[in-house]
């Protein structure tokens, strides 16, 4: 027989070959998804291929799930023409159903599979999860991916990881519903750099167990220093000696080694070991024992003022690099006792941390902790070594010079020789101007340890004795005020002292006529008058002008009818006639008094609109002026009204030795600067950890315990819980712990952990938590305004109602700013007690024959929950001879409680027992007790007649 499926070739004994061919379609009978109690039909249709009819026979299925829907099951079918069968199919219970129907053509039979497929799931998941490359911060991250159910049924799932990373998957199981997906959160805390391929066990319904793959690289949020002319790292800048007064300027990169955007800060440390303030390393140990004072002195000194770095905040973007200036600027200090000398050198030994903004325990803890390697990794430290020296020049003969005496017009020269002391710089100088004196050269450079010549010269250009100050400019490079740039500027000042005299000439000098009448201060000569003229009689021509109104002459030529209020013209001022004048202002003759000629050239002469516009021009100013004063005056009012002068003498001696009190560090740094260019520069000053722990200690003092508000509600607040805080200021604000580990809990229990907040500002600051977690929803607040320099405490109230470890993060901001994210660990375990020992031996109390047998067990709860439990024997063929007290009861959180276990001696009592702990929605112990019977042989008659009297009893 040829079963092949759709051809059938019988071969005919008695007659000819016939050719079968019958085609079914479809091939097998597939009932998807059917349910108990449904009815369900599928068409079977036949096709006859073949050249001759065809004489078919169908046989029912053998299961009376299956029905063929046929009047009669013997068919005949022409050549080239189809029949179409029905199938029927009700399932009486949910499961799958197989089945066969033939069909007999001649001596063949085809054979039709018949399959009833109840609804079922078709879980589908993604295999593989990546997370990419991450930064080592311990922030926890999430990726959602979903298992995806195409079939009709409901499809159980389940998750397990058995690795020691920080994974977690939730949830750990449940149902997705039909034609339908459910998201799972896969978190990975990046708590450490490290390549991560981990996978995780997943059970879909219906299918083999699969693994979830899950890859992630996390790298160190690294921040370096790397040279400007070359890629190796800068771990010290030497700025090499400088003077007193001048600066140094280096330069180097700052970048960010990272896929994530950091905001940075810089910090001084100037309270670290290895550091150098001021000190003379160059001076033998025994001298500077001897100078402690000054040592001091000088350490008590902000070196912020001495070391800057533009920029010293800011926010760098993944792999950027930026250029950072470093600026050293050296400021003498000296002894009072001491004069300063050519070996006087300050040698400074800083260092300088780069470091990430965020939150962070603390600055006082965070020194003498041990801090994780990432964090470490999130901070750079540059050290600085740099040199003051002082200017120091000899001047040979001295400071004070004194010229030879001289007429007008001569000079008199002297040699001045000036030596640079320093054997390590060389000295610009510059000698300002100075009346009657000339100096050659006036500018120059002494190099280390050498002399310049200096021709001093007296110039007079007038009579008398001088006494003069030369100020000498010693110029240098000099910090601008963005601190990036240099400019030769002078920084120090040097005087010298001249003295010398200007003779008069003695000769006696002839005076030229003059035909007008020539005051004494214009001489024809152009020379001064000599002194025999001081003595003569002849009253000089000024005097005639102040004494005209007394002559008499050319009185009969006089104008009475002069302006009274005119100006006296000179008789030689003619050629000075034609001005431009104020035709208000008249002049009159001296003698005569007649009007004075003016003509004004109409080509230069001010238009109407131009004397308005001069006019409004002299009023602003007039009344700028008088506003000014004004101004002045209320002020003066003001203070006046203050601080009221008391005439009342107390009887205070001025100076008698009462002191104004001394301002501290903090308390000066708070004044306000008058000028925008220190207040700018104060701005830009260095971070110091000096400045920062003063101010925490002084924050931590200032506790708040309760009664924040949650949003600013006076005007101060708003205003400065507005601000845009820079990365500076952030820094000063401390969000801690950066770990809030709440160990092992209880399954819905609360327990609480402290978040300390400290704010450094001397500004109101709002604090808010996003946190999105349920299990932190309980926590009564999540934003709070923090007054200036203070610190507080929040309760953070953590509660979960799933098992298994708990990793998850939440981010805060400051002033609306993003400021870090605080890391939340737990590990939810169920309610649970734990036994002393898990098999416990009682011993008799006493050598009487009725003694009890007594022992103790402990119960320990680890937990941070109550646990309710009670003690269940163990039935056994001989009965229970074990008691145990308390039967049940309620073991407080982290305590323990002590059972006591009885047993009564008898004579059909069994030695062993068990009795099972069970804890209310916890776990479950088993505990075995044994009797330990030791009776020797001179008891052996007396038990045996008490067992006997029992059992006497017993049967009565």
């Amino acid at each position: 027989m040829d079963t092949e499926r759709g051809s059938l070739a019988p071969r005919d004994v008695d007659g000819p070959k016939k050719e079968v061919q019958l085609r079914v379609i479809p091939s097998e009978l597939r009932f998807l998804d059917a349910v108990s109690g449904k009815v369900y039909r599928l068409p079977l249709i036949v096709h006859n291929l073949g050249r001759w009819n065809q004489k078919m026979r169908f046989q029912e299925p053998t299961k009376p799930q299956f029905k063929l829907l046929l009047t009669s099951l013997d068919k005949e079918l022409a050549s080239g023409l189809q029949m179409t069968a029905m199938v029927e199919y009700h399932p009486d219970k949910n499961e799958d159903m197989f089945d066969h129907m033939y069909i007999s053509v001649g001596n063949k039979v085809l054979e039709i599979p018949l399959i009833g497929l109840i609804p079922t799931c078709q879980l589908e998941i993604v295999p593989v999860v990546d997370f990419g490359t991450l930064v080592a911060n311990s922030k926890v991250h999430c990726k959602e991916i979903s298992i995806i159910n195409h079939g009709k049924a409901p499809g159980i799932f389940k998750t397990e990881y058995q690795g020691q990373l920080p994974i977690v998957i939730s949830p750990s199981s449940g149902t997705v519903k039909a034609k339908s997906s459910m998201v799972l959160k896969v978190d990975f805390c990046a708590d450490q750099s490290q390549f991560v391929n981990e996978v995780a066990r997943v059970s879909l319904q219906g299918r083999p167990d699969t693994f979830l793959n899950i890859k992630v690289h996390v790298v160190e949020q690294i921040i370096e220093l790397f040279n400007m002319h070359s890629d190796r790292k800068l771990e010290c800048i030497r700025f090499g000696s400088v003077f007193f007064g001048t600066s140094k300027i280096e330069h180097a990169l700052l970048f960010n080694n990272s896929p994530e955007t950091i905001n940075w800060v810089a910090i001084m440390q100037d309270d670290c070991v290895g550091e150098e303030l001021g000190a003379n390393i160059h001076q033998r140990t025994d001298i500077a024992l001897n100078n402690l004072p000054y040592l001091n002195k000088i350490k008590k000194i902000d070196m912020t003022d001495f070391i800057s770095c533009v920029p010293n905040e800011g926010t760098l973007l993944p792999y950027q690099k930026i250029v950072i200036t470093f600026c050293f600027s050296p400021k003498l200090v000296v002894d009072v006792k001491k004069d300063v000398g050519p070996s006087h050198r300050q040698d400074y030994a800083l260092f300088v941390r780069f470091d990430s903004v965020g939150s962070k325990d603390g600055f006082l803890r965070d020194d003498n902790s041990n801090t994780m390697k990432s964090n470490r990794l999130q901070k750079v430290e540059l050290a600085l070594t740099g040199s003051g020296l002082p200017v120091i020049l000899q001047f040979d003969p001295g400071k004070v010079l004194t010229f030879a005496p001289c007429f007008m017009g001569e000079h008199s020269d002297l040699l001045c020789i000036v030596k640079n002391q320093s054997i390590s710089l060389p000295v610009m100088y510059h000698f300002q101007k100075t009346a009657h004196f000339k100096m050659d050269p006036e500018r120059g450079k002494i190099d280390e340890g050498c002399i310049q010549n200096v021709v001093c010269s007296f110039v007079p250009h007038q009579i008398g004795v001088f006494k003069v100050k030369q100020v000498i400019e010693i110029i240098g490079p000099v910090a601008d005020e963005n601190l990036r740039s240099l400019s030769m500027k002078p920084f120090h000042y040097i005087h010298l002292e001249f003295n010398s005299i200007c003779k008069a000439y003695t000769k006696k000098v002839g005076v030229k006529i003059n035909p007008g009448l020539s005051p004494l201060i214009s001489n024809p000569t152009r020379q001064f008058v000599i002194k025999e003229s001081e003595k003569k009689e002849d009253v000089p021509p000024v005097a005639a002008m102040l004494q005209s109104a007394m002559t008499k002459l050319h009185n009969h030529h006089s104008n009475d009818v002069s302006a009274k209020n005119a100006l006296i013209a000179f008789p030689n001022d003619r050629a000075a006639s034609i001005r431009c004048g104020d035709h208000h202002e008249q002049f009159r003759t001296i003698f005569t008094k007649m009007p004075r000629h003016d003509y004004t050239d109409p080509d230069y002469e001010y238009t109407d609109l131009e004397k308005l516009e001069r006019k409004i021009h002299r009023d602003y100013y007039r009344d700028y002026i008088r506003n000014l004063r004004n101004a002045r005056l209320q002020k003066e009012a003001q203070r006046g009204r203050k601080c009221p002068f008391n005439e009342v003498d107390i009887g205070m001696q001025p100076s008698s030795g009462l002191k104004s009190p001394s301002l501290s560090q903090s308390e000066i740094e708070e004044e306000i600067l008058p000028t925008l260019k220190s207040s700018s520069l104060k701005a830009k000053r260095l971070l110091s950890t000096k400045k920062i722990a003063s101010r925490e200690t002084e924050s931590l003092q200032r506790k708040i315990p309760k009664g924040l508000k949650s949003k600013p509600t006076t005007h101060q607040e708003k205003h400065d819980c507005s601000k845009v805080l820079t990365p500076k200021q952030i820094h000063q604000v401390i969000v801690g712990p950066s770990v809030l580990n709440f160990g092992n809990i209880c399954v819905k229990s609360t327990n609480t952990q402290l978040l300390h907040i400290v704010n450094m500002l001397p500004m109101y600051i709002l604090i808010q938590l996003d946190i999105d977690l349920e299990e932190l929803q309980k926590t009564n607040q999540f934003s709070y305004v923090i007054p200036p320099t203070s610190s507080t405490y929040v309760s953070m109230v953590f509660e979960s109602s799933t098992n298994g470890k708990f990793w998850k993060s939440f981010t805060f901001r400051i002033n609306n700013i993003p400021g870090g994210h605080i890391l939340v660990m737990a590990v939810i375990l169920p309610v649970k007690l734990e036994l002393s020992s898990n098999e416990i031996v009682l011993k008799p109390q006493t050598f009487l024959l009725k003694t009890c047998f007594r022992g103790t067990v402990r119960l320990y709860n680890q937990l941070n929950r109550p646990a309710q439990f009670v003690w269940k024997p163990v039935s056994a063929l001989r009965g229970i001879a074990f008691s145990i007290r308390p039967a049940k009861g309620i073991v407080d959180p982290y305590c323990s409680l002590e059972c006591e276990v009885t047993w009564q001696p008898g004579f059909s009592s069994p030695e062993k027992g068990e009795f099972t702990l069970q804890v209310s929605g916890g776990n479950t112990l088993t505990l075995k007790c044994i009797a330990h019977v030791i009776i020797s042989l001179k008891f052996d008659f007396y038990l045996r007649h008490y067992m006997l009297n029992c059992y006497l009893d017993a049967l009565a």
